[in-house]
């Protein structure tokens, strides 16, 4: 078993991986940086979940494409890359299981392709701040997080991020605070993220 508290790295990119995590408790962020210190998410971990980069890594022997950073407080259970192995040899729901989780993991990261290559940014903003807003019919709720934060998660520049979400302020779909931001107007958010 191993405890990662919120801030700490489960990995980092080109950097060996010794074991299959299989999180029992919390959140890991996977990511890409650039070398100008830009970040992208490709997923997220949860409970319960086997990371998509961590079996590919277990399996081609190769390190780490991605780094994974513990977003909320890590329990998980590590079991070595050869034991894992052995186990998919001769475990057939095991072997369904992690193909299911490669499957998935490829379709979730072409389609972020999709997003990042065809949708336009305040587009991808919007549908961010709708699903992290909306917590149902006529329910929203205040989402604690800051630009940058936000700018990792849709692979672009905070500034540029800064100057979406205040022209969303302008136009009455968000009121902005600082480290937070809450939906003003829930109408006018999902026009934005219909275009």
């Amino acid at each position: 078993m191993v405890n990662l508290d919120a801030g700490s790295y489960f990995v980092h990119e080109g950097c060996p991986l010794d074991g299959i995590a299989i999180v029992g408790k919390g959140r890991l962020r996977v990511y890409k940086s650039s070398s100008s210190g830009r970040e992208i998410t490709l997923y997220e971990v949860r409970a319960g979940q086997l990371c998509l980069l961590n079996v590919l890594a277990m399996l081609t022997g190769a390190p780490a494409p991605a780094s994974a950073r513990v977003e909320e407080q890590v329990t998980a259970l590590l079991v070595p890359n050869d034991r894992f192995r052995g186990w998919i040899g001769t475990e057939a729901a095991l072997r369904n299981y992690v193909l299911g989780v490669v499957a998935g993991g490829v379709v979730d990261v072409m389609s972020l392709v999709e997003e990042i290559a065809f949708k336009k940014l305040d587009v991808r903003l919007a549908e961010y701040l709708c699903q992290n807003l909306i917590v149902g019919p006529g329910q929203a709720r205040e989402l604690k997080v800051t630009h940058e934060a936000i700018a990792a998660e849709l692979g672009s520049a905070r500034e540029v991020i800064s100057r979406l979400l205040k022209e969303f302020e302008r136009q009455g779909a968000v009121v902005l605070g600082r480290g937070r931001l809450a939906m003003a107007d829930r109408a006018t958010l999902e026009a934005l993220a219909a275009h």
